[in-house]
């Protein structure tokens, strides 16, 4: 009976904290990495993309941390991922709080103190809940940081054109290509 109950208890723990497994099963945009150089990929075929949870940039293979490296090259994306970061941590930690609590609430009211039990296993799913909250909101930060690493990579076009003012004291408007 107590390794039924134990058997439980961890699955409990680990279903609570499954989301934390990996930083990568976070982002949902499709969008890819190249694992090579971070500076050669920012061509426009050199887009950060996430299928089926593997990243890729430019149709390559590429780890989290190269994805990391590509996205802190864009101040705009480095900030959005750093959010990312402050919600996806204290997840982290409410859903080993929140599976161990569950975990411990179960095995409590199987052995008959439900004045314990009930109340932690239900405060266990409450904060699971929350962590599983903080883990989404994490993801959609950096799906929007993968967005702006893609679209400063669009934006980089041959033509510019500037104003400015003219040595005779008019306005100007300058084309470059």
């Amino acid at each position: 009976m107590r390794l039924f109950v134990s058997t439980i208890l961890v699955t409990l723990f680990f279903a609570c904290a499954s989301f934390a497994q990996s930083w990568d099963s976070y982002s949902s945009n499709g969008a890819a990495v190249n694992s090579e150089s971070p500076a050669a990929s920012r061509t426009s075929d050199g887009k950060i993309a996430v299928v089926e949870k593997k990243w890729y940039v430019g149709g390559n293979p590429a780890t989290y941390e190269t994805v990391e490296t590509l996205l802190k090259t864009n101040p705009e994306a480095a900030s959005e991922l750093s959010t990312s970061k402050i919600f996806y941590y204290p997840g982290l930690v409410f859903a080993a709080i929140g599976g161990g609590a569950v975990g411990y609430g179960v095995v409590a009211w199987l052995t008959g103190d439900s004045d314990i039990g009930m109340p932690l296993t239900l405060g266990g799913v409450g904060v699971c809940g929350i962590a599983f909250l903080l883990g989404y909101v994490a993801g959609n930060y950096v799906d929007s940081a993968v967005e702006i690493y893609n679209k400063s990579l669009d934006s980089q076009w041959s033509l510019q054109v500037k104003m400015g003012v003219t040595p005779q004291g008019g306005i100007g408007l300058a084309f470059a290509f």
